[in-house]
Parts: C-alpha cells; structure tokens; sequence
C-alpha cells in the first residue's frame, strides 16, 4: 500500500477538483511539461491559494509531483483528459488510487465500524492516525469534505453535505427541497439536459448559474419528477421531463401537465395549507417555513413564497383578486385535492 503520500491530504472536493482540472490546457497536462503554481493560477484564472489547495489534492491522490516546479504523472495524465469527456473511464482511474492510498483506507475502515462519519470526525482521524497539528474546525471540515467527497465518487459511501454514510442515509428520499427557482427556470433546465444529459459543470457553464446554487435548483426539479440524478455531478431527464419539454406539446398542454406534477408531489402538503382565498407572499412563507420547521429570515421566507407563489401562478392553480394590492390571490381548495 502507497504510504508515500501521508504529508498530503484532499483539501478541495471532488467536485471542486475536476472543475480546475477540465479549466487546465492540455499543454501543460503532460508528464514533461512542468509549470509553477503562479502558472498554474494564471493558465486557470483563479489565485494562487486555490491553486495551492489543487496541488495539495493532486499530490496526495498521486496526480502530481514536484516541490517547487510540478508535473502530471502518467496517471494523474490520464485522469485530467479522461476526466473532461469520459468521467467513467476516470472514476476507474480514482478507483484504484484510491485502493492503493493508505489514509482512504484507514477512513474506510472507520466508516465500516461507524456506519457514518461527520466530515469533522473524518478530520479529526487523520490528526490521530497522521499526527497532525490541525485545529481549526474549518480546517478539520475541509479534508474530511475531501476525502468523504471522493469516496461518494468512487463508489464507496453516500456523501452529503457535513458527512458520509455506508448507505443512504434514512429518510434521504423524502426530502422536500425548498422552493429555488420559477417554473422558468425549470423549463431552461429541463432544455438543457435535452436530449442525453449531462454533468452539472457542464448545465452550470451552459446556464450561467453557479454549482453550489445549480445543485439546488436541479433538488426541485427531482422533487417534481422531471430529473434524476443517476451518478454523483450527472443529471438526466426522466420520462416525465422529457414529456414536459416535447416539441409535440402544446403550451395549454404542458401547463396541464405541470399542474399534475406538482399536486402529485411532495409540495401538495404545502398547498394543503393554504387558504381558499387571500393568499398572500407573507402567508406563504409562513407555511413554508412552518412545515420546514426552520425559522428563516423575512427576506428568504418572501425569496422561496415568490418562487412557490410562481409554480402555483404558473399551473393556473391561482388567480389575482381584481382591485386588490400586491398577491392577494383567490384559489379553490378543491383545485389541490
């Protein structure tokens, strides 16, 4: 087992990783091409901590090596062209560096016994296994992310956000994203991943629409029933999501349709809440954040009731009161049962 690799550990995600190695030109991947980290930072267009951050990661996955001068090995090639167009092909390569990397191990072997590990635990194991002087909590954060996020990618455990799992975690499935996005946003989304899919750094540059908040709004559509998310980072249109993006469909069609959805889903239990008339941006978010059970500010309690308020407009669900301020609205109890 490599053992060589104990002075580095993962500091950036997976995600994170492979989206500065696809930004790298192909000039500079290659095992006799050497670059510096300033570069490195300047060929990428991002500062030289984050480019130290990359470095770290490559070294202790085996992809890099050098001190002050770096340079891809064959395998870390491999990776970063494979990774850009072929992320299967890729996923074998992390595969087996990580088989081969002692410290995966050792983290892996904790998780069987645990059956969950918070990235702070992750963190903290690597002090008492590496003997490192790590502190701050952030710190400890930040590679456990690293190291649960590549073994989600890998295949080997359920990687959320503050931790990872042997399985998927209880009740995952029923989750019931907040409202993030209008119902056109949805409708970009589902064009977007016309006809075959695709990775989400990909709808991200294709959307404009930055990853951490992409990754949300792509939880709602799931939730309707118009995604699935098959592989970690890739995204598909179900049955559904491509029927509601057909080019046969007329637009009175697919807003029927929308309007199914959305009363077959699980944000009916919201709209079960709501009153028969006067509903309003603030008696919305109410609800909302009564049956998230949060306690939100009033500026993202109005930010998520105007998006759902928006679904609800958009499937004809509800209508403005004539002569009245602002989005008082009448609607039929009997439109959601």
């Amino acid at each position: 087992m490599n053992n060589a690799k104990r002075e580095y550990f993962p500091y950036l995600r997976i995600g994170k990783m492979n989206e500065l190695l696809k930004g790298i030109p192909l000039q500079l991947v290659s095992e006799v091409n050497e670059f510096s980290a300033q570069g490195l930072a300047e060929a990428i267009g991002v500062s030289i901590t984050t480019v130290s951050n990359l470095i770290a990661t490559l070294k202790s996955l085996g992809f890099i090596e050098g001190e002050r001068k770096f340079r891809f090995t064959a395998v870390g090639d491999r990776y970063t062209i494979l990774i850009r167009t072929q992320e299967e092909e890729a996923k074998r390569i992390l595969q087996q560096q990580v088989k081969d990397i002692e410290y995966f191990q050792v983290v892996k072997q904790r998780l069987g016994e645990k059956e969950k590990l918070t990235n702070f635990e992750i963190g903290n194991l690597l002090v008492t296994e590496y003997n490192k002087k790590w502190r701050n909590p952030l710190t400890l954060k930040a590679y456990g992310a690293g190291i649960a996020s590549i073994l989600d990618f890998v295949g080997s455990g359920y990687y959320r956000r503050g931790g990872i799992s042997v399985g998927k975690m209880e009740g995952e499935e029923e989750a019931m994203p907040v409202p993030y996005l209008s119902a056109d946003k949805i409708f970009k989304i589902l064009h977007a991943l016309t006809p075959s899919g695709a990775d989400i750094h990909t709808l991200s540059r294709d959307l404009g629409t930055q990853e951490r908040r992409l990754s949300q709004e792509l939880a709602c559509c799931q939730a309707l029933g118009f995604v699935a998310h098959p592989r970690r980072g890739f995204y598909e249109l179900t049955e559904e999501g491509k029927a509601m993006v057909s080019p046969y469909m007329s637009d009175d069609e697919r807003r029927t349709k929308f309007t199914g959805y959305l009363v077959s889903s699980r944000y009916k239990r919201v709209m079960d809440k709501l009153p028969e008339d006067k509903i309003t941006v603030k008696l919305i978010g109410d609800v909302l954040e009564s049956e998230y059970g949060k306690k939100w500010s009033e500026l993202t309690k109005k930010t998520y009731a105007k998006k759902f308020l928006n679904w609800l407009r958009f499937s004809g669900l509800v209508e403005r009161v004539k002569g009245e301020k602002g989005y008082i609205l009448n609607v039929s109890v009997s439109s959601f049962k």
